[in-house]
């Protein structure tokens, strides 16, 4: 399309990758790079790399990596390969060759954002003219409109990304993340039901499905106990998790809590109450019932605590670099971009 300029916002998830473009394009991706473990699953699959759900479908032939796995790019050269061909991948899906000129903003996690910049801006140059890279919670909050004394708190699957957000990009100093997110919630709903049924035989992704489906915290029990099945020793077997859920998902608690009372207790003290009464909760983890009341009444002892949960953690971060790179006027784009075509 000549002289047209495509704009394109991405949320580079640990888990799921959305991209938004400004043609109205809208596709999400599963942070999941799969390769033939050898010559037989290479002819049968007829490709060096697959991506996302296929990956993950034909996961038995195929070597599986999560390049964002725990929120940074291991400094590896195979595992920035990996990113570029991901990153690529999903650019890819908004026909960028149809377009004069394409401009991205990608969202990353917290710690990659300000870490990885080299790699994520090596990866994306082959299919972009610019690139910016933004951290995931100023994302959200941009997106939202929410830019001022904001503090983001962003729980995906590898990390929880803490984020206080005042009308500019975030600064390192600005940023937090901690480990027990998405990931961390799957692997304790495994122990728990390990301890509570023994033998019980549970795989990651069947956690993860139960997660999603059912995961909730105190005070805002389900009506019905959560019964599930899966097999102890070989047997079938419908047994009742709804503690084991209770428990994994409250594990991620704790540490969020201390994250975020250091985030303001280190900020500016005249922004303090604002920073209090204006916290986003956002991404995957969000939608944990009952998870921003009990954020709340952990935080109480700080004052007046207020926190949203957003309505779509999906798309957010997305749409958030989507407008930022479109309302950013393009003078700024020299000083915030390192990658030219």
């Amino acid at each position: 399309m000549t002289g047209e300029t495509l704009y394109i916002g991405v949320d580079l998830g640990t888990f799921r990758s959305v991209m938004v473009s400004s043609e109205a394009h809208e596709e999400q991706v599963l942070t999941v790079i799969g390769t033939p473990k050898d010559h037989i699953a290479k002819n049968f699959l007829r490709r060096d790399v697959l991506f996302g759900e296929e990956a993950l479908k034909n996961r038995l032939a195929l070597n599986l990596f999560r390049p964002l796995e725990h929120g940074v790019i291991k400094d590896t050269p195979e595992d920035k390969k990996f990113i570029a061909h991901f990153i690529t991948q999903i650019i890819g899906l908004a026909d960028p060759e149809d377009y004069d000129r394409v401009v991205a903003v990608i969202g990353a996690p917290a710690e990659a954002s300000h870490v990885d910049k080299t790699s994520i801006f090596d990866a994306a140059a082959g299919s972009v003219n610019a690139c910016m890279i933004i951290s995931e919670p100023f994302a959200v909050a941009y997106a939202l409109d929410k830019i001022e004394h904001t503090l983001v708190i962003d729980i995906g699957a590898g990390t929880t990304d803490l984020c206080r957000v005042y009308g500019t990009v975030p600064r390192p100093e600005d940023q937090m993340h901690v480990n027990t997110a998405g990931d961390f919630i799957d692997n304790g709903l495994i122990t728990e039901i390990q301890k509570k049924y023994a033998g019980a035989q549970v795989t990651k992704d069947m956690a993860r499905r139960w997660k999603e489906e059912h995961s909730f915290v105190s005070g805002s029990e389900p009506n019905d106990p959560i019964i599930v099945d899966f097999s102890i020793e070989g047997k079938a077997m419908s047994l009742d998790i709804t503690d084991c859920v209770r428990n994994a998902c409250e594990a991620i608690v704790d540490p969020i809590v201390g994250g975020i009372k250091e985030l303001v207790a280190q900020s500016n003290p005249e922004y303090q109450d604002a920073f209090r009464r204006n916290m986003i909760l956002a991404g995957g983890g969000s939608g944990i019932a009952g998870l921003g009341d009990m954020l709340e009444e952990r935080l109480s002892d700080l004052g007046e605590v207020e926190v949203l949960t957003v309505e779509d953690p999906v798309e957010l971060g997305a749409m958030g670099g989507l407008r930022l790179g479109m309302e950013v006027p393009e003078d700024m784009w020299k000083n915030l971009t390192l990658a030219h075509r």
